[in-house]
């Protein structure tokens, strides 16, 4: 297994191991090793989840506003840090990355 592929499973077990719990998600920093093995697919997966995070924040139950507002912006944070990463790391441009969607 690669190290992009192992990396882009725990970032996918980590919020639904969350999710299962408190129903809450941790968007934590990612530390250098998994930045610099960031890959277009795990931009794109980090900025849909940031996505589907900001539709689903508003209807937590039993948390405060900040706790959302700072949810929303650790895993905007996260999906910004990846993208500076592969801008500056592989010279890719903001324009090339932006062409990549969600399916959702």
């Amino acid at each position: 297994m690669s190290v992009s592929r192992y990396l882009l499973s725990l970032l996918l077990l980590s919020p639904l191991m969350a999710w299962a719990q408190p129903n809450l998600v941790e968007c934590q920093r990612m530390d250098q090793v998994q930045l610099r093995a960031a890959s277009e697919e795990t931009l794109l997966f980090l900025r849909c989840r940031a996505r589907r995070i900001s539709y689903e924040a508003p209807r937590l139950k039993g948390v405060s506003q900040k706790v959302r507002d700072d949810l929303v912006f650790a895993c905007l944070d996260q999906a910004d840090a990846a993208e500076h990463q592969l801008r500056v790391s592989h010279g890719y441009t903001r324009e090339s990355l932006a062409r990549k969607k969600c399916d959702e």
